[in-house]
């Protein structure tokens, strides 16, 4: 193995426990809320997630995610890779889904390293919002981050910061923390997240979404480019789970 696929592992495995603790002290915390039973109760619990989530990524910059993967990869709004890589696949997810945070955090740089910096594979994603509106928010300001061609770090990086759903953590500020650590220039983003383009793309991820019967996030499809694409059908999010489909692919693709 490389120092750099080292390097990269190390990080991913520290950045697993930190948010494995996130995870416990955020389950203690609506323990209580539910203990409680008190309306205000609640009330203060909702208010500190929201202090959590939006002040702790101002203050001291918040989990930054694993964005070198994509160093030197290629990438254009929300595709990333070689446009004539033989194989495509595409993601649908909601940026306040916790199962498409593991996917990004469990999967996603093995199947980069592996294929797309290979030029094997390029990949899509589509989101979606229906979770909420901090969901359409971070949606619109992923799309617009892709102008300036950093929309994946911009994704990895709210899932890194990801807070409880629908919690509205979703702030002015959080959006442009994230945007700068993803390297876009925050008012760009805020005026691009509102233009009929950004909508565009968000109402034509619904109706992608719609045409291949997606019900649930993260999901995939898979198939050779400009071909017709079929769903990815995985029980776990393992890398493992991908690379069989993606093998198959490549072989047919030969």
């Amino acid at each position: 193995m490389s120092s750099r696929s080292e390097s990269k592992k190390e990080a991913r495995e520290a950045r697993l426990a930190a948010e494995q603790e996130e995870a416990a002290q955020q389950r203690r915390q609506r323990v209580w809320a539910l203990v409680g039973g008190s309306v205000l109760l609640a009330a203060i619990v909702v208010i500190a997630l929201i202090v959590i989530s939006s002040g702790g990524s101002d203050e001291d910059g918040g989990d930054s995610g694993d964005v070198s993967v994509f160093d030197g990869i290629q990438q254009s709004g929300f595709e990333l890779g070689d446009p004539n890589a033989p194989v495509t696949m595409v993601e649908y997810a909601d940026l306040q889904c916790p199962f498409c945070r593991q996917y990004t955090t469990d999967v996603l740089p093995d199947l980069v390293e592996k294929y797309v910096e290979a030029g094997d594979l390029r990949m899509e994603l589509n989101l979606l919002t229906f979770i909420g509106a901090d969901s359409q928010t971070l949606a619109a300001s992923a799309y617009a981050a892709g102008e300036q061609d950093v929309m994946w770090q911009w994704v990895d990086i709210a899932y890194a910061r990801q807070g409880a759903e629908n919690s509205g953590y979703a702030t002015s500020d959080f959006v442009d923390s994230v945007s700068e650590a993803a390297g876009a220039d925050p008012t760009q983003v805020n005026e691009a997240a509102g233009s009929s383009a950004v909508s565009r793309q968000i109402s034509d991820a619904a109706a992608a979404a719609d045409a291949a019967g997606i019900a649930s996030t993260p999901s995939f499809e898979i198939g050779p480019t400009g071909g017709d694409l079929v769903e990815l059908k995985v029980d776990q999010l393992e890398t493992s789970a991908f690379e069989d489909a993606i093998d198959e692919q490549l072989a047919d693709a030969k």
